[in-house]
């Protein structure tokens, strides 16, 4: 695509199935990557995968709520790499809970990571793009939980909603310094994680057939679909497009579970 070849990428949540599949479309675009993640061996993994198809990656082992932690990732980046271009917040926790059993705690720290890191991050670098006279784009991975709630994930809506206005609040405020600002909403994605709840669960095979329907695709999404939509939202392909959400949750918000 257009636009992201030689650019300096950072991505939080790097080391994720979702964020691994966005570190490697990016690289294979051409960009150069800081991949951060709060797991040592998940940031090295990622990057390790992204140097072993000829890409360029460091790794940085962060917590992207701690505003401090998130100046200190992109001064390391501009070091070692450059000023980024490109900001991909893919970060996320879900406590799992209702609105009964979510302790202040729990609450807190969902909004920190949901939320909160995409701000402080956000802002570190768009300091630094601002800085350099450079243009940049920031695509924030949120859910399709911000359009509808589901059980036990109380404090997990409430910021992927924040998540939807913050992204039309920056793209606002940040257009007059040439930075783009999007959301992606992915629906259900076959990850490492929802493999472990398969494992988990009584009847997988029930469960697997139940998230399959809820799409009008019959299916779950594969990472790197999502990683697609955010190269194309990075890119200047989408040169025009900003303050926009982009669903890719195969049907499952228009389907018939809703």
């Amino acid at each position: 695509m257009r636009g992201i070849e030689g650019k300096v990428a950072v991505v939080t949540g790097g080391g994720g199935g979702i964020g691994t599949a966005i570190c490697l479309r990016l690289a294979e675009e051409g960009a150069q990557l800081t991949v951060a993640d709060s797991n040592q061996s998940r940031a090295e993994e990622a990057a390790k995968q992204v140097r072993a198809r000829s890409g360029v990656a460091i790794d940085a082992v962060v917590d992207v709520a701690d505003p401090e932690a998130v100046e200190q990732l992109f001064s390391r980046t501009e070091n070692d790499l450059s000023t980024p271009s490109i900001l991909v917040n893919c970060v996320g926790v879900s406590e799992g809970l209702n609105v009964f059993e979510t302790s202040p705690d729990d609450w807190n720290r969902t909004l920190a990571v949901n939320i909160g890191s995409y701000f402080y991050c956000a802002q570190a670098f768009s300091k630094r793009v601002r800085a350099a006279a450079t243009t940049g784009a920031i695509v924030n991975v949120s859910s399709t939980n911000a359009f509808y709630a589901e059980p036990d994930a109380i404090a997990y809506t409430a910021s992927k909603g924040a998540v939807e206005a913050l992204t039309k609040g920056l793209a606002l405020e940040l257009a007059p310094f040439g930075i783009r600002v999007n959301a992606v909403c992915p629906g259900m994605i076959r990850t490492a994680i929802t493999d472990r709840m398969l494992e988990l669960a009584e009847n997988p095979e029930e469960m697997l057939a139940t998230w399959n329907r809820a799409s009008s695709l019959g299916r779950m999404g594969e990472p790197h679909e999502i990683a697609a939509v955010v190269a194309f939202l990075a890119s200047d392909e989408a040169s025009f497009v900003t303050g926009s959400s982009f669903v890719a949750d195969g049907g499952l918000s228009s389907g018939w579970l809703f």
